[in-house]
């Protein structure tokens, strides 16, 4: 029996393999021409209440075009902390306790980076150790921008306390030829816990053999030097928690110091009964030319 014509073509057509189209894949999104990213690094490591560490503000453009005025950056601290926040560099255009406002990003061309340095300063009587977050740095340049990269959250981890004394370099020596002056700034604080020391106690710098200090600041709170001012011993006028002095030295670079060395200066402050005897000691470097 013959299959007629038509039926024998139905027939091969449908033996004939077909190949199945695949769905056109979604077209990537265009670059926003405004977008402005946000990222922090939060301070690291973890810092004892009541000290002064920096962090990192990181805004970078992931759009198209250049911001030609600034824009605006707000960073907030964690809200159950209390956290001072102000900029390393430069000045803020608003702020309070627990949060800062700041120009950025004017002239920032696409895919560059700004790194905004930013200082932090917790109060004395955080508990610690423990992980402080609901930090946030928002970036606001238009309301065109991505809304998806301009918001990040940050965390802020202390460490345990530190009873009593404290000292911190909040602006470091820069380099020195042998006999030229050079000179820093520390930081003394009283981290508690009591809201005052039985006995006062003292903050003692000591040089190595041929340098010298020059002088000390402030002039309301002198230090007393050794006859060959190798030492300088100054009275602790931070009595009250959470209370702070920043203290300068002027200091001479000793003529025999090594090219390429390093003088360093050792700072011991003393709190005799807080509520036991104890010191906390800082070293600071100062490089020779």
């Amino acid at each position: 029996m013959r299959i007629p014509a038509t039926l024998a073509a139905a027939l091969t057509a449908a033996l004939v393999p077909v190949t199945a189209q695949a769905a056109p894949s979604p077209q990537p999104a265009p670059p926003y021409a405004r977008d402005l990213a946000v990222t922090v690094a939060a301070p690291n490591p973890a810092a004892p209440p009541g000290a002064t560490v920096p962090f990192t503000v990181v805004v970078c453009n992931h759009g198209t075009e250049t911001p030609q005025t600034a824009a605006t950056l707000v960073v907030n601290g964690p809200p159950d902390e209390g956290m001072q926040i102000s900029p390393e560099f430069g000045e803020a255009t608003d702020g309070g306790w627990n949060w800062i406002r700041i120009p950025v990003a004017e002239g920032l061309q696409p895919n560059q980076c700004s790194h905004v340095k930013l200082r932090s300063r917790t109060i004395s009587g955080l508990a610690g150790p423990k992980s402080y977050p609901g930090g946030t740095a928002e970036v606001s340049w238009d309301g065109e921008q991505n809304p998806a990269d301009n918001l990040a959250t940050w965390t802020s981890e202390i460490a345990a306390p530190v009873t009593g004394a404290h000292l911190s370099l909040v602006r470091p020596p820069l380099p020195a030829a042998p006999g030229n002056p050079a000179d820093f700034e520390v930081e003394e604080r009283n981290l508690g816990p009591s809201t005052d020391y039985p006995w006062r106690g003292r903050l003692v710098a000591q040089l190595p053999p041929g340098s010298t200090f020059l002088s000390s600041a402030p002039d309301g709170a002198p230090c007393e030097f050794s006859a060959d001012r190798s030492t300088a011993t100054c009275p602790d006028t931070v009595s009250n928690t959470w209370s702070w002095r920043n203290r300068g030295f002027a200091v001479r670079v000793s003529p025999t110091a090594p090219h390429g060395g390093k003088v360093t200066a050792t700072l011991t402050y003393e709190a005799p009964a807080d509520p036991v005897p104890h010191a906390f000691v800082l070293k600071v470097d100062i490089p020779v030319l």
